[in-house]
């Protein structure tokens, strides 16, 4: 295999496969990438058994090749060399790596393309096509509200619905919920899949790095895997198995009292209520009275109120929070208003944008 290539396209192709590589991965292959040649041009892959990105980057090949490298070591040789100078990449019958650029030279040891874990392929056949813009904003909107608590595995992930031309994303770790819900013009089956959080976060750090949100997703489900292709790049992901809780039963469907705020004004008074609630168990209380809000927190050494202006005309009410779980919702919601809907002080409360349907916030308050 020898290949020439600019350093900035080979680091920007690392940069998108880097991420996965775990520095505690159990298996020392998996700490390389796989570097091979394939239609004219250079496939990166990586994977640590559980999920794999693959990425294509442009190169002048010379000779047809492969072999499987450490990452950071390549990474840092790459991020010492002249932006200025092409790279020269030769790969010896000793599975030596020779990395040449203007006088200066390295050389790492590789390991053969047979003893890479192998990526099965995704048949393409129910394929759903979505904007980058609209799925960064469902999985954004909905994935801080999943668990990262290992023994509740099927809640590391977000559930996946697609029920004919509706599209459901929704995250939960048993205290707080989040759905969002799209409208999508496809002849795709319905499906139902939970997919972990890992490779939703990739998701996410790789759209940030692609600026035409107008490009499309091609995400393909098969039995017991999930695939996001865009362009060049290709993500896949083992999908998580087991009973996620019965979200619909969760969002209140009856609002007995409600009332508006203006979301910028509620988040501040409540972030500084947080300040004074930051003990284990900590909570931030809301007591409602005509048009008027009051927010109070306290701890052993600090003690917190406040009163903002808000739209209601109910009863003396109040009911604590985890104030964390409100901070999340408000900030994930791009409305200037904003609607808490209520039963009662012990029931889950949702919170909604005024004026859209898009998303939905539910929350357990806490015992005062």
């Amino acid at each position: 295999m020898k290949i020439n290539i600019t350093k900035e396209t080979f680091l920007d192709g690392l940069s998108v496969i880097q991420a996965g590589v775990s520095s505690r991965a159990t298996l020392p292959i998996l700490h390389n990438f796989l570097m091979e040649t394939e239609n004219g041009k250079i496939k990166l892959m990586r994977t640590d058994m559980e999920m794999a990105s693959i990425h294509y980057i442009n190169a002048e090949i010379v000779e047809e090749g492969s072999i499987t490298v450490p990452l950071k070591e390549l990474t840092d040789i790459l991020k010492t060399l002249p932006g200025d100078k092409e790279v020269n990449i030769t790969v010896g019958a000793d599975n030596k790596v020779h990395i040449k650029c203007g006088k200066s030279k390295f050389w790492v040891i590789g390991t053969p393309k047979t003893e890479y874990p192998l990526v099965p392929e995704i048949q393409k056949t129910n394929t759903l096509n979505l904007k980058i813009k609209d799925i960064s904003e469902m999985i954004s909107g909905t994935i801080f509200s999943s668990s990262t608590q290992e023994t509740r595995y099927v809640l590391n992930g977000l559930l996946w619905v697609k029920t004919g031309d509706k599209l459901e994303i929704v995250a939960t770790d048993g205290r707080r919920l989040a759905l969002a819900v799209s409208a999508i013009d496809s002849a795709v089956k319905d499906f139902k899949i939970i997919i972990p959080t890992k490779i939703l976060n990739e998701l996410l750090r790789f759209f940030a790095l692609n600026k035409n949100t107008e490009d499309m997703v091609a995400l393909n489900v098969a039995s017991n895997q999930v695939s996001f292709n865009i362009k060049e790049t290709t993500y896949i992901s083992r999908l998580i198995e087991g009973n996620f809780p019965n979200y619909e039963q969760v969002v209140p469907s009856k609002k007995v009292m409600s009332f508006t705020a203006d979301n910028q004004e509620i988040f501040a008074s409540t972030k500084r209520a947080s300040l004074c609630a930051s003990d284990l168990g900590g909570t931030v209380k809301y007591a409602l009275n005509k048009n008027i809000l009051t927010v109070t927190s306290n701890s052993q050494r600090m003690e917190f109120s406040d009163e903002i202006k808000v739209e209601y005309s109910g009863e003396v009410f109040d009911i604590s929070f985890n104030p964390q779980y409100v901070l999340d919702v408000l900030k994930n919601i791009p409305s200037d208003k904003v609607e808490f809907s209520l039963i009662n002080s012990a029931q889950p409360v949702l919170i909604e944008a005024v004026g859209q349907t898009k998303f939905k916030y539910v929350i357990m308050p806490v015992r005062s």
